[in-house]
């Protein structure tokens, strides 16, 4: 194909992004743009807090001579078959807990965060984590392993921990903190953060819309994830926008109003758990879609054109400390113990090769994302079964012509993704 092959830009480094990467290389002319210069396997973030072999392990640099380019997006438009994107060399910080997705950094940088974090954390006496979610509670069990002596207190607004899981994993996480001394408030929604931002930790007092204040020499703050569009929201359109900041994609994952531009992972419209596994699933559908419409064939429905018109239940994994965890794989299909975190470290270990380039571990995850396919498609069907609500109707596929696509561009984007038609 030469000079003339198309290109494809794909806007976040994380798990959709490297999904379509790997889907679309050889097809198209791939450029994969994300602010950092290595890839970051963000669910194992509160382990690196209080590992720095951890750390090192989870912060790959994206290969040398492929596809990544620095930056970031603070632009997009499209005519349909072409488009472009306007790239901006820095910007803003985020967090330490989830790395800022729009802030330029190096490997290096990223290590010092977390270094810097893990000091903090051993000089603290009392540490607060608010947030019932995965995030929130791994962080909480593995302060408290690590430093049992320290006043670990985690905050929740939700009746239970993982209120989105099974009870069954709900049951695990609660009585995992009882035995090991983490102190657990549910129930208890935060009205005033006493000046803690978005940024590192950092001791505050806050307080609950029950009158009731809480105290940390660190605070850490597990609640509120949105999309990251904010660098480029002000280029789309108010249809093109959707709740919370997410971009709103039709059916078959089209950005509203642009044929050639696809909508991914966290920072979609889809109404589904916003996960890693889903994420790099959903960007294997958007792939999908681009090269049927270089085929000239009509682009597909998700979640419809992998799992069978069901909507894909729930699957994720809680770490409990450094040894024990709990994974749930749809409604009833729940693990718990020392299996599933040595599966959580297993995953770790091959999806950093796949981020680093491997093509062989790159396709034994292929093989894998097939097999956990089939999985969720039969815990879906268990669902529909047996649940009196009916499964959710299948919308009709967006219907294309045939037409010159010259450039196309994804718009992941919470890790950072984003599609977008893109023009060197």
């Amino acid at each position: 194909m030469g000079d003339t092959q198309k290109t494809v830009l794909i806007v976040g480094g994380g798990f959709a992004g490297i999904a379509a990467a790997n889907e679309l290389s050889g097809a198209f002319n791939v450029i994969l743009v994300d602010p950092k210069t290595f890839f970051e396997y963000v669910p194992n973030t509160p382990h690196t807090f209080l590992s720095l072999a951890s750390a090192s392990r989870t912060l790959v640099d994206y290969p040398a001579g492929g596809v990544h380019k620095q930056g970031v997006v603070v632009g997009l438009t499209s005519d349909g078959t072409q488009g472009k994107a306007t790239l901006q060399a820095s910007s803003s910080y985020a967090s330490t807990v989830k790395p800022g997705p729009t802030r330029v950094q190096a490997r290096e940088s990223r290590l010092r965060e977390l270094y810097d974090t893990s000091l903090k954390i051993e000089a603290a006496s009392s540490v607060l984590v608010v947030g019932g979610g995965s995030v929130g509670v791994e962080l909480a069990s593995l302060v408290k392993e690590a430093h049992p002596s320290k006043r670990v207190t985690l905050v929740c607004s939700g009746a239970t921990l993982l209120d989105r899981m099974a009870p069954q994993a709900q049951r695990f996480a609660e009585q995992w903190m009882r035995q090991h001394g983490v102190e657990v408030l549910t129930g208890e929604r935060i009205s005033d953060w006493g000046g803690l931002g978005d940024g590192p930790p950092a001791a505050a007092t806050l307080t609950t819309a029950s009158g009731r204040r809480l105290e940390g020499d660190l605070v850490f703050k597990c609640v509120g994830a949105r999309p990251a569009t904010a660098a480029f929201a002000a280029s789309l359109t108010a249809d093109q926008l959707g709740p919370a900041g997410s971009i709103a994609v039709e059916p078959t994952l089209q950005v509203v109003g642009w044929r050639n531009v696809f909508a991914a992972g966290d920072c979609s419209s889809v109404d589904e758990e916003k996960t890693a596994a889903l994420a790099g699933l959903s960007a294997l559908a958007a792939a999908a879609n681009i090269l049927a419409l270089e085929a000239g064939s009509e682009p597909q429905a998700y979640p419809e054109s992998l799992f069978g018109g069901l909507r894909p239940p729930l699957v994720g994994g809680t770490s409990l400390g450094a040894h024990s965890a709990v994974m749930q794989l749809g409604p009833s299909s729940v693990q718990t113990g020392s299996g599933p975190a040595l599966m959580k470290k297993v995953l770790v270990w091959l999806y950093s090769r796949v981020a680093g380039g491997s093509r062989v571990w790159g396709l034994v995850y292929r093989q894998m994302q097939r097999a956990m396919v089939l999985l969720l498609t039969r815990e879906a069907r268990k669902l529909a079964a047996t649940t009196a609500a009916a499964a959710p109707a299948v919308l009709p596929a967006t219907a294309t012509k045939r037409a010159s696509v010259a450039c196309i561009a994804i718009c992941f984007s919470s890790s950072g993704w984003v599609y977008k038609p893109y023009q060197p």
